[in-house]
């Protein structure tokens, strides 16, 4: 048995769920793209979402005071004047991967029974469901 395609199997599947119309957040669909599934040492499997901002859109992030770098003030296309500093307030988290991981829960391994039978898919789903997964941050 191949540990490694099973896990990129279920990393696959975890994509799927997680990238649904009602679960990612869309605005123009970069993020829904950039769900990328990778293997992981010999055993393993790695979701990620490979944007800059994927963590704070999961996780959520704090408020913002946005000032220039260069410059003395800040102009964007659209703006009325320069601005010495903008301030962004604090953004709750949109936790779509750890809602894929309960769904998957949910939804059980039945998908790979066509590989490994019904009765291993069972039991591994309710070894899933005992112990669980986990979203971690690399």
């Amino acid at each position: 048995m191949n540990l490694q395609r099973i896990s990129l199997q279920v990393a696959e599947k975890l994509r799927e769920i997680a990238t649904r119309q009602d679960n990612v957040p869309f605005d123009k669909g970069d993020l829904r793209k950039a769900h990328v599934v990778e293997p992981s040492g010999t055993e393993d499997a790695i979701l990620a979402a490979n944007t800059p901002y994927a963590r704070a859109v999961h996780d959520g992030r704090p408020a913002l005071t946005i000032k220039p770098k260069r410059k003395k003030a800040l102009a964007w296309k659209g703006g009325r004047h320069p601005a010495k500093s903008v301030k962004q307030p604090a953004r709750k988290g949109n936790p779509w991967l750890a809602r894929a991981v309960d769904e998957l829960e949910r939804e059980g391994l039945d998908f790979l029974a066509p590989e490994l039978g019904q009765d291993v898919a069972d039991e591994l789903t309710d070894a899933l469901r005992a112990r669980g997964l986990a979203v971690r941050q690399r």
